[in-house]
């Protein structure tokens, strides 16, 4: 099968965010068995990329110093590269991680007279996504946060209703918000959790290492949080931390820290708080005792808390935060409905029982292990995609 897949604002390699990770874990799975090209923004191509998987790319349209992505159904260099690679690769399927160039897509195949099978990968609801984080950052104008949300809402319905073969859905949750929202068929939709590569447990030495260039002493106990920076519900959970969560502990345990650190975040330190800027390891993480999540927004699977579970970490976690992973509360995780005294009497539980940071970081390991290995969830996907390409053999399919 020959699979063209499209990202929007990500690049294939070095990922540095959620989004990015799993699009390019999946493409990696897919290359597996399967000749799969990438059609990505010219300004997000980096040089290791070609060692994943053959790539192309294209122009972004650019206005006021602004990479409008989300108009590649009218962008004449992103047409002009998507219909050579259709033509010259012979491509079967295109998976595609935005509504955006759906459009384009689907009309390319008509007029190179390809059946080509078009899937949404969706790593989240996309229309409620962009109006919880776009609409009220500051970052834009006034005019952009109502237009983009607007027309991303428009463009989704019609894609979904539409232009897509079929959309992978992260969680449950979102797989029925799609089937509500645009009343779709039955079997449209699948689940296609994201996960994380299971990486070998270190070394009590390699721990002491890590946790001694973190600055920690052996009594330390070390609360962790990692992300984007720049992405609000993040920003939002990177001030919690400062001015709710920590403060709760800086008198009555002055043996615990709380260490933040990601892409885009300052390195500082201030009172029971240290940054450590961006992480260019996230095996590092391994070196703290316990990791929180305190979102409350935000959509799709959070993948933060897959390098936690793989990593072994007990987590205290908001149910928006683990939102679309089956961990049940107490035995793979800390689980509350938001950031309040609950949350604080998770994260001091923890602190107080040493022998349950153990067995929920255990636990959350093993459910890793067992249901989102990179390994199990592209095999499905390659099951799911040779069902849906006339023609291939139909594998056994465990999809919802």
């Amino acid at each position: 099968m020959n699979i063209l897949a499209i990202p929007t604002t990500v690049g294939l390699s070095k990922p540095q965010s959620g989004g990015q990770n799993r699009f390019c874990n999946l493409v990696k799975c897919q290359a597996a068995h399967n000749r799969i090209v990438v059609l990505e923004p010219d300004h997000l191509h980096a040089e290791s990329d070609d060692d994943v998987a053959q790539v192309y790319t294209y122009r972004d349209i650019e206005a006021f110093q602004r990479k409008l992505s989300i108009f590649r159904d009218i962008n004449p260099d992103f047409i002009r590269k998507a219909a050579r690679v259709i033509r010259d690769e012979g491509i079967d399927l295109v998976q595609i991680t935005h509504p955006s160039g759906a459009m384009a897509a689907r009309m390319l195949g008509l007029l190179t007279r390809r059946k080509i099978t078009i899937v949404y990968d969706a790593h989240n609801v996309e229309s409620e996504f962009i109006q919880q984080t776009f609409a009220n950052h500051g970052h834009y104008s006034p005019l952009e946060r109502r237009l983009i949300p607007a027309y991303t809402n428009l463009l989704e319905r019609v894609s979904c209703r539409y232009l897509f073969d079929h959309i992978t859905a992260v969680s449950d949750n979102d797989a029925d918000t799609f089937r509500r929202m645009y009343h779709l068929k039955d079997g449209t939709v699948s689940v296609v959790p994201s996960g994380c590569s299971i990486r070998p447990r270190i070394s009590d030495e390699a721990r002491n290492t890590i946790r001694e260039e973190m600055g920690l002493c052996p009594t330390d106990i070390a609360v962790f949080f990692h992300g984007l920076y720049g992405h609000p519900p993040n920003r939002e959970g990177f001030d919690l931390i400062q001015t709710y969560i920590a403060p709760h502990f800086a008198d009555t345990d002055p043996n615990v820290s709380f260490l933040v650190g990601g892409t885009q975040v300052p390195e500082f330190e201030e009172a029971n708080v240290r940054s450590l800027g961006f992480i260019t390891d996230i095996q590092n993480i391994a070196g703290a005792d316990i990791a929180i999540v305190p979102l409350r927004s935000g959509g799709g699977t959070k993948l933060k808390i897959f390098d936690y579970m793989s990593a072994g970490l007990p987590i205290v976690t908001t149910k928006k935060g683990i939102e679309g992973i089956d961990a049940e509360n107490y035995e793979h995780a800390i689980i509350v409905d938001d950031i309040d005294e609950d949350f604080i009497a998770g994260i001091r539980y923890l602190i107080e029982h040493k022998d349950e940071r153990k067995r929920i970081g255990d636990n959350a390991r093993a459910l890793a292990e067992a249901k989102y290995d990179w390994r199990i969830i592209g095999g499905n996907l390659e099951n799911l995609y040779q069902t849906l390409v006339p023609g291939s053999s139909a594998r056994h399919s465990n999809f919802a």
